[in-house]
């Protein structure tokens, strides 16, 4: 027994009652007017937009073609009428240029120690996922006992002074 999506409609290919390919069944679903695909649409908020007869221009950081089945991370822009214009980001080389602005002293489970460029240090908390076993109570008892330790080994020699 097959299953119809569109009472209307037999599942299948209209000739032979074939099976359908699943992408051909979702956009029919997704073009029909159920609950379920109005809701979609307004969640989604997707507009096709097919522009004929365009000049494209990418802006790629490996020559030659794009391979199938790639994706590229960038913006793309409309110059003109007929003109649009793509340029991928540097995430590569972004992450080798970027130094990071107050480095990590200290990373602890609870809370991390950080540096600025003065020379002054400063503590932030980890961002826990809270369940029954570490409730926002717990978490501050053991962020507690993390910064004392902390404040002791810095004592010691590891930042400030008493």
């Amino acid at each position: 027994m097959k299953k119809v999506l569109n009472p209307d409609r037999q599942a299948g290919s209209e000739r032979n009652q074939e099976p359908r390919l699943v992408g051909d069944i979702l956009s029919e679903m997704l073009q029909s007017n159920s609950p379920l695909a109005s809701g979609y649409r307004q969640h989604q908020q997707v507009y096709p937009n097919t522009e004929p007869g365009v000049d494209l221009k990418l802006l790629t950081r490996q020559p030659g073609r794009i391979p199938l089945g790639s994706y590229l991370d960038g913006a793309i822009t409309r110059d003109a009428d007929d003109h649009f214009l793509f340029i991928e980001n540097a995430t590569y080389k972004k992450r080798n240029d970027v130094q990071q602005r107050n480095p990590h002293v200290y990373e602890g489970v609870y809370i991390n120690i950080n540096r600025k460029p003065d020379g002054t240090i400063y503590p932030t908390f980890c961002r826990p996922q809270f369940n029954e076993r570490l409730t926002f109570a717990e978490f501050c008892r053991r962020a507690a006992d993390e910064l004392t330790q902390v404040a002791s080994g810095f004592a010691y020699g590891l930042g400030e002074e008493k």
